[in-house]
C-alpha cells in the first residue's frame, strides 16, 4: 500500500531543515520494503524563504503545495490531502523527527475499512521522555477528558485492535478519502482539531487505532510558542473544546449533565478570578450559527451515539492488555 506523507508548515525553514532529512530517511526506507511514498509539503504562506529551500534542497523529490496568504491550519492540511495521491496519508508536523521504521506499521491498519485513522507512539527529541501513546477518554464533569495517554503492558506484543480515542494531528496516519468526507479540521477547533475530527469519525462508525511500533519524537509546540502567549493559547484551547461539546455531544443525559457544569463553572469562576472562562462563553456564542450546522449534520450523519463511544471504550479498557502512561 503506498503513502502520502502531507506536513503543513508557515514560516517553519528553520524546522523542515531540522527534521524533514528524517522523514526522507523514513521514505526512502519503506519503498525499500516495497512501497511506494510522495512526501507534500504544504507552505501555508510562508515569508521565511520556504519555497526557495525546498525547491534548492529536494527539487522533484518533495511535493510543494503553496498558499498565496496564511489560511491557517485547517486549510493547509486540506490542501495537502486534496493533493495527495496515495489513499492513506500520515499528517506530520513540521517539527516531528521519524524514526526510519515508523510508516510501515501504520499501514495494514487500513485493510480494514472501519479504519478512519492510526496514531502512533511519540517521545520527546531527547528521546527520554513518553509523550503520546493511545489516548483514554472519559466523560468527566460534563465533558470528554481525552489527556491521557497509555501504552501496551509490559511484554505484550503489539496486536490489531488498540483503540484510541484521538488521533494525534502531529503524527498520524488517516484514510485520505474518509478524511476528506469529513470535511477535515474545523477552523473552530483551534488547538483541539484533532480531537473534534476524531470525535466526528467515531459517531460516523469508524475507529481509530494505536500503532506503538510507529515511533517519532516531537518536543511539543515549537510553532505554537513562536506565534502566541502561552495565556492566549490557554484560553482559545478551552473555548475550542466547550465548542466541540456543543458541536458534537447529543446525548440528552450526557449533554445535560454537559450545561450543569458549564453553569457551575458560571456561576463560581468570579470567585476564582477566573475571567479567561467568561471569554471562552461569551465568545462561543458568536460562532451558534457555525455550531447549529455542525449539530445537524452529526446528526444526520451518526451511526453511533455517545453512549456507544462510552461503552464500546470501556469494553476495550476493561479487557486490553495496557497500561495508562503520564506524558
Amino acid at each position: 500500500m503506498n503513502v502520502s506523507v502531507v506536513i503543513p508548515t508557515y514560516n517553519g525553514k528553520h524546522l523542515l531543515e531540522s527534521y524533514l532529512p528524517s522523514v526522507v530517511a523514513a521514505a526512502d526506507h519503506y519503498r525499500a520494503c516495497g512501497g511506494e511514498v510522495e512526501i507534500v509539503v504544504v507552505d501555508d504562506g510562508s515569508a521565511d524563504g520556504t519555497a526557495e529551500r525546498l525547491e534548492s534542497t529536494y527539487g522533484s523529490g518533495v511535493k510543494r503545495v503553496r498558499h498565496g496568504r496564511n489560511q491557517g491550519l485547517a486549510a493547509a492540511c486540506t490542501s495537502g490531502f486534496r493533493a495527495a495521491r496515495f489513499g492513506i496519508v500520515l499528517l506530520l508536523n513540521n517539527d516531528v523527527r521519524l524514526r526510519r521504521d515508523s510508516i510501515g506499521p501504520f499501514v495494514d491498519h487500513f485493510r480494514d475499512p472501519r479504519v478512519f485513522a492510526v496514531t502512533g507512539k511519540m517521545f520527546n527529541q531527547r528521546e527520554d521522555l513518553f509523550c503520546n501513546g493511545g489516548k483514554l477518554a472519559r466523560f468527566r464533569r460534563g465533558m470528554w477528558s481525552t489527556y491521557e495517554n497509555y501504552d501496551l503492558a509490559p511484554g505484550v506484543e503489539p496486536g490489531p485492535e488498540l483503540l484510541s480515542f484521538t488521533a494525534i494531528g502531529a503524527f498520524s496516519a488517516y484514510d485520505r478519502e474518509k478524511y476528506l468526507e469529513l470535511g477535515g479540521f474545523d477552523p473552530l477547533a483551534f488547538l483541539v482539531e484533532d480531537v473534534e475530527l476524531s470525535y466526528r469519525a467515531w459517531k460516523r462508525g469508524w475507529i481509530v487505532r494505536y500503532e506503538p511500533r510507529s515511533v517519532a519524537f516531537h518536543d511539543a509546540s515549537q510553532t505554537m510558542d513562536a506565534l502566541f502567549r502561552r495565556r492566549k493559547l490557554d484560553r482559545i484551547s478551552r473555548r475550542s473544546w466547550i465548542l466541540m461539546h456543543w458541536m458534537l455531544l447529543d446525548d440528552p443525559p450526557l449533554f445535560r449533565r454537559h450545561v450543569l457544569a458549564l453553569v457551575a463553572r458560571f456561576l463560581v469562576s468570579w470567585l476564582l478570578l477566573d475571567w479567561r472562562f467568561y471569554w471562552c462563553i461569551f465568545s462561543g456564542l458568536a460562532h451558534l450559527g457555525h455550531v447549529r450546522r455542525r449539530r445537524l449534520e452529526a446528526r444526520r450523519t451518526r451511526v453511533r451515539s455517545d453512549r456507544d463511544i462510552l461503552e464500546l471504550l470501556a469494553r476495550f479498557y476493561a479487557t486490553a492488555p495496557i497500561q495508562p502512561r503520564n506524558s
